[in-house]
């Protein structure tokens, strides 16, 4: 229980974290171009690491069976 609201918590932390780091890009408008273009790339490559590990079966089955 405590692990899902720290890590809650957490995800609020860091979606404000973005959204503030948008508004300053945006603010610096000319040059915060590039940070907003490494924000999407970063942002995209998370979203594919994310939709991979959702899709994988094989990851799942050694993620419930298997002991460490």
């Amino acid at each position: 229980m405590m692990g899902k609201i720290g890590l809650g918590l957490l995800a609020v932390v860091a979606v404000l974290y973005i959204l503030a780091l948008v508004v300053a890009f945006l603010l610096a408008f000319p040059v915060g171009v590039i940070g907003l273009l490494a924000l999407g790339g970063v942002g995209l490559m998370l979203a594919q690491a994310l939709r991979d590990r959702l899709s994988n079966a094989e990851d799942d089955h050694y993620s419930k069976n298997v002991d460490l």
